[in-house]
């Protein structure tokens, strides 16, 4: 019979090679018999959370802890748990313990850092990735800095640090691709590209440049130029994902009969991709050709197999021609193979609410909370659940007249009127939407967005009007109510950051499909240039109504009438699209989304 260590070490070996079920058997094994070693017991945990198991790896964990305390690497490995399942007052205190046991753990400094940037508390997460880099200089924890510094505005470090980062890693990409978006803050859009092209001849990674070099001429409108760059990086990197999605997005919202033409001459190099594949049926899909993504996922199943990514994707397709029977097993295999995956979780919550059998969902919703608790299109989903079912807790999520409000902006410093200062940002706006098409997957219909986060443009019209935004944030937030049960009064926090910023130019019968922002917290639509609606609702937002097209099961709650200089505000998880535009005036808007900054230290 093989001894404690060595089935320890098949389990470890087998964890180590991606074989799973096998490490799982090993491991039980070993722990028949020793149920009490904290070793036994911290793979047991890894190999647990791996395959999803979170309840398991947690009992795991906590097991290994009490055999023995003090462990900074379980507590570090647990605290990454309770941080993926959204429990961040638990991983926070988890990483301080792992810290107090041995405070030149750089590992426990680096994630508990990476845990308060997504919290949003930068000060804390610059300390405590400042101090790991002190105790372990790593590449991941170096970029890990050089993103919060982007993230933060704080331009001078940026550049700094970047410069630092060539130094100690001339061969990476990293450095000099933060070294020019810094640059790009400054204004100094030249000396980026400068930057860009000198990178090329120095870092091991070219097809990462060349992507890069690509995106910064397609935010600047050198479209030529940004095809060219994307196809080189295609060329160097068949599977290179986001360099396909930015060339087929051109392709597409520029009229170009290149599109997706990328991805067929990288099948030619690659037939049997389940990326190239699974991706280019998404694009089909997207630009509506639905049947031709159909067939795409069938010749990819005959090619590869029965795959969760393939299989949820031909379902969703399914759903998408009504064929909700056929649709549910695919759904089913999707979730078996990848239990933690919520988009899959979500399509197939949706599908139950289309067959009629939403009471079934529950598990489901409860699920996808525990794996992204602030997930807005759960609550959507979950509220929707509740107001077919009639439950009064639908009215507690969506009180619409607590969190519904609209404001009018204050005028900007230097102008003398609202409208006077309307009119010229409503030119600049225009000015920006040079694109032919709506972007693909979005829910703009007949109209065009803009590119790129829109209130970080150093235009001094656009930030005059994040100014004036600023004021109406701040008089929403305070005029809440507190309420620690309720998921968007919760989180109320000790400040907020706008997430995501763009406009959206609407033209005649040009609309919002209904949606939700899934990883919003607020959301604000601000009204720019807005064509006379007073005759009937067409432009009008309306909220209550979902994507799904449940018929006499659909509800519009609330209507809200457009005008020129107002903003809108309501939870992202709100359901809310817009009647279709009559007038042939365009109709400008700058929607927003904002996150709550949350403090480590007072939590």
């Amino acid at each position: 019979m093989a001894s404690l260590q060595e089935m320890f070490n098949q389990a470890l070996s087998s964890f180590q090679a991606g074989q799973l079920e096998v490490a799982t058997g090993e491991i039980e094994r070993a722990l028949s018999s020793d149920p009490q070693n904290p070793d036994v017991l911290h793979l047991a945990a890894l190999i647990a959370k791996s395959k999803y198991h979170y309840a398991k790896s947690e009992e795991y964990f906590r097991g290994s802890l009490n055999c023995s305390a003090k462990q900074p690497v379980v507590l570090s490995n647990l605290a990454n748990l309770l941080k993926a399942m959204g429990r961040f007052t638990e991983a926070n205190k988890t990483y301080l313990a792992a810290i107090e046991i041995s405070p030149s753990f750089s590992d426990a400094w680096l994630n508990r850092g990476l845990l308060a940037k997504e919290m949003l508390d930068w000060d804390e997460a610059k300390t405590c990735i400042t101090q790991a880099l002190k105790i372990k200089q790593e590449p991941s924890a170096f970029s890990s800095l050089l993103q919060l510094y982007l993230e933060t505005k704080d331009v001078e470090s940026l550049v700094s640090q970047s410069l630092a980062f060539q130094r100690e890693y001339p061969t990476l990409t990293e450095g000099y691709i933060y070294q020019a978006k810094g640059l790009v803050l400054k204004a100094d859009a030249a000396g980026a590209r400068t930057v860009l092209d000198e990178a090329l001849a120095l870092v091991d990674d070219k097809a990462g440049i060349e992507y890069a070099l690509g995106l910064h001429h397609y935010d600047r409108d050198n479209f030529d130029v940004a095809e060219n760059y994307l196809k080189q990086a295609i060329d160097r990197s068949p599977e290179f994902m986001d360099a396909h999605r930015s060339l087929n997005q051109l392709y597409f919202q520029t009229g170009n009969d290149n599109f997706l033409d990328s991805y067929s001459k990288a099948l030619v190099k690659l037939p049997s991709s389940e990326l190239l594949l699974h991706n280019l049926a998404a694009n089909q899909a997207s630009s509506g050709e639905t049947d031709q993504a159909i067939d795409t996922l069938k010749r990819a199943i005959s090619l590869i197999g029965k795959t969760a990514f393939l299989n949820h994707g031909l379902g969703a397709l399914l759903v998408r021609k009504g064929e909700l029977d056929k649709a549910l097993p695919l759904f089913n295999f999707a979730i078996e193979r990848d239990p933690a995956n919520v988009r899959f979780i979500l399509d197939r919550i949706s599908l139950d609410i289309k067959m009629g059998s939403q009471g079934r969902s529950q598990e489901l919703i409860n699920r996808a909370l525990a794996l992204q608790p602030y997930n807005q299109e759960t609550w959507a989903y979950q509220g929707l659940v509740w107001r077919l079912n009639g439950d009064a807790k639908y009215d507690w999520l969506y009180d619409y007249d607590v969190f519904l409000r609209s404001y009018t902006l204050p005028v900007p410093q230097g102008f003398s009127s609202l409208s006077s200062f309307m009119q010229e940002l409503s030119q600049y706006l225009s000015s920006l939407h040079i694109l032919t098409k709506q972007p693909l997957d979005q829910s703009v219909v007949q109209g065009t967005q803009t590119m790129g986060v829109l209130l970080e443009d150093p235009n001094p019209l656009v930030q005059a009007f994040k100014g004036s935004l600023m004021e109406c944030v701040d008089g929403y937030l305070e005029e809440l109510p507190n309420n620690e049960e309720h998921p968007f009064l919760s989180r109320l926090a000790d400040g907020y950051a706008f997430s995501g910023s763009w406009s959206v130019k609407l033209k005649k019968s040009g609309h919002h499909s209904n949606h939700v922002h899934p990883f919003g917290w607020l959301s604000c639509c601000s009204y720019i240039s807005i064509p006379d609606m007073s005759q009937s609702q067409a432009g009008w937002i309306k909220f209550g109504e979902t994507s799904l097209s449940l018929g006499s099961r659909e509800s519009v709650a609330k209507t809200i009438q457009p005008k020129a200089g107002e903003c809108v505000f309501f939870p992202s998880y709100f359901w809310h699209g817009t009647y279709p535009l009559e007038s042939e005036d365009y109709r400008m808007t700058i929607p927003c989304d904002i996150d709550p900054i949350r403090s480590m230290g007072s939590r």
